[in-house]
């Protein structure tokens, strides 16, 4: 009799471990358990060091200032000067310089194909991999989106930047709530999977809204790769009227549209952790936000108090907001001062995540997950950033190296950028030596053929106080 019992209570063990096997998502606590963990990560698009909360803001971001509380907030994060370039190496981890793609990517130029992606990797690694968002690495074909490059899915824009409303290419630059456009219509730009859609709604909405129903329609027996990249907010000035009252108090319009425009972002992202949280993915997921290049003044952005703005190798370009978040392994509340550029992501993330990178060619980020983990700065290589002009870091030390514009010669200047993150005192004259040094780096520095033959670049010797323009330089005596 009590063996019988014994075999019975035996085998209702076997079902309920075969009933954990077979689900294989939840623990003790009811949070979600896999494999791998999960990967969310946030872009959004031409917004400034002082378009967030956390950063005196005056633009509300409640939930994106959350997760500076939540995790570790990455106060030296370098992308590039344009969102090609920025998200070329975000997805490559190698360097857009290299690759020839220094400008936004147009016409029929595309991420070369056989370039290895981060969704790549990931899904090789079991991960289902999902896209939200802008995509601007190229479209020349189907080949070239992002559904053909690593993503199981993709639904959003493929160009530079829509109309909000209308998700028109191109959307006009400067153009209002309920305003409209003269001239011929563009084609929409919006489509799901490589076919277009038609579809009404506020673009910033519509992103969050796909990804909030990618989290609760995953597969919940794989681990989740979500890639979130809002169009926000890059220009046409143009956000919903609920939003823009909130903003009364500001009085420069494109300032205040600008600010209504993060808001209804920093909301969509405040949905989607709160689905994260509801889906029980919380503990097991990490969660990156980041912009992909400085803010444009033209376009109602805030770079203050650095120098200069989108466009531009100078702080105000290229040093972002960027936090990363994943409860009970990475510290909470921790202001990182590492020196961390976009290329890091790729082999950074792919250590947290502990799946092996595919990539054939190599890495030019390097795996700073040691550092985000106890919180500690450690030596980083010599790295470059290049738009029109280029930046070499080394060590404590940013050089600027311009070939100049319109007939003007060519400049260096050298500043000591943690001491001056403004970038006010240029010591190329007191260091000549070291500033000769580092040019001859830039100058060995293997650079591709350009990708894209969009034209404009920056200029050294534009004016202004960090929202976009170069302050004047002050040299050391």
């Amino acid at each position: 009799m009590r063996h019988r019992s014994l075999k019975r209570s035996y085998y209702r063990i076997l079902a309920f471990l075969a009933i954990i096997a077979a689900t294989g998502v939840s623990n003790s606590s009811g949070q979600e358990k896999l494999k791998h963990p999960n990967l969310v990560i946030f872009v959004a698009d031409d917004l400034g060091w002082n378009d967030v909360g956390y950063h005196d803001s005056v633009i509300k971001t409640p939930n994106i200032d959350s997760l500076t509380r939540q995790g570790v907030e990455l106060n030296r994060f370098y992308v590039y000067p344009f969102c090609s370039p920025t998200r070329t190496a975000l997805l490559t981890g190698r360097s857009p310089l290299g690759l020839g793609i220094t400008r936004p990517i147009g016409g029929d130029a595309v991420l070369p194909l056989d370039e290895h992606l981060l969704p790549q990797t990931l899904k090789s690694s079991g991960y289902q991999t999902l896209m939200s968002g802008k995509w601007h690495l190229g479209s020349r074909d189907e080949t070239a989106l992002p559904h053909k490059r690593g993503f199981d899915s993709f639904y959003g824009h493929a160009g530079g930047f829509i109309d909000y409303y209308t998700h028109q290419r191109g959307g006009g630059l400067r153009r209002r709530p309920g305003g409209s456009q003269q001239g011929e219509t563009p084609p929409p730009d919006w489509q799901r999977n490589g076919k277009t859609l038609v579809e009404e709604g506020y673009s910033t909405q519509l992103i969050g809204k796909e990804a909030v129903r990618l989290l609760r329609q995953r597969d919940k027996k794989k681990p989740t790769f979500l890639y979130v990249t809002f169009n926000a907010p890059h220009t046409p000035l143009q956000a919903p009227q609920e939003f823009i009252d909130r903003y009364k108090n500001v009085e420069n319009e494109d300032r205040r549209v600008f600010a209504a425009m993060v808001d209804a972002m920093d909301e969509e992202i405040g949905k989607i952790l709160k689905v994260i949280d509801e889906e029980k993915m919380r503990d097991n997921t990490i969660v990156l936000f980041m912009s992909d290049n400085g803010g444009s003044s033209r376009g109602g952005a805030s770079n203050a108090p650095l120098n200069s703005g989108k466009g531009s190798v100078y702080e105000g370009g290229i040093r972002v907001p960027a936090v990363i978040r994943w409860p009970g392994v990475l510290p909470a509340g921790k202001k990182l001062d590492q020196l961390t550029t976009v290329h890091d992501l790729f082999p950074t993330l792919a250590t947290a995540l502990g799946v092996k990178p595919l990539n054939k060619k190599p890495f030019y980020g390097q795996d700073l997950w040691k550092s985000f983990r106890t919180g500690k700065v450690v030596p980083h290589k010599d790295v470059i950033i290049a738009s029109q002009a280029i930046a070499l870091f080394h060590r404590e030390w940013k050089m600027i190296q311009g070939q100049g514009v319109n007939g003007r010669p060519g400049y260096r200047e050298l500043f000591l950028i943690d001491a001056d993150p403004e970038e006010r005192f240029d010591l190329s004259k007191v260091y000549p030596e070291l500033t000769e040094a580092l040019g001859a780096i830039i100058d060995r520095f293997p650079k591709g053929e350009p990708l894209s033959s969009r034209r404009g670049g920056q200029g050294r010797r534009q004016r202004g106080q960090g929202s976009g323009q170069q302050r004047p330089r002050q040299q050391q005596p």
